[in-house]
């Protein structure tokens, strides 16, 4: 079962703070289960695109369900240290990669077997993961 999330970053112009990001999420797996939900940040000083998509995700129950699946790759690679994209709970992980850019989500994303789309314009930002899931995945959901 194909699970994909599609994220699409709008970049909305402020007089007091620039350049302000909406981030919508959308989360499908395989016609089973389907989520919408979305972050907005405005401010200087940080990285607001990732600030965005990350209270976007951290709302999405497809992604919390991912961040519960006992499968989840948070190694970095080095010496078993844990990526700092991810905290961890007593359940599982949370994401809290507000503010860190994007790259470092992307990373974390390929780590766990995702393939990536990056879409990039004057006013608009997009990405596309997709992942065949293994049935331990879709008992969760």
């Amino acid at each position: 079962m194909e699970l994909v999330f599609r994220i699409n970053v709008n970049w909305h112009r402020s007089r007091m703070w620039g350049s302000n990001p909406r981030a919508e999420v959308w989360a499908n797996l395989a016609g089973i289960r389907g989520d919408y939900t979305n972050g907005t940040v405005s401010g200087c000083g940080y990285d607001k695109e990732s600030a965005a998509v990350d209270l976007a995700l951290k709302d999405n129950p497809l992604m919390q369900t991912l961040m519960m699946w006992p499968k989840l790759n948070v190694n970095t690679g080095y010496s078993g240290q844990v990526t700092r994209v991810v905290n961890k709970l007593d359940y599982g992980y949370e994401l809290c990669f507000g503010s860190m850019g994007m790259s470092e989500f992307l990373q974390f994303m390929r780590g766990n077997g995702f393939a990536v789309e990056e879409m990039h314009g004057d006013m608009f930002d997009g990405y596309t993961f997709r992942r065949d899931m293994p049935e331990s995945f879709v008992k969760t959901v």
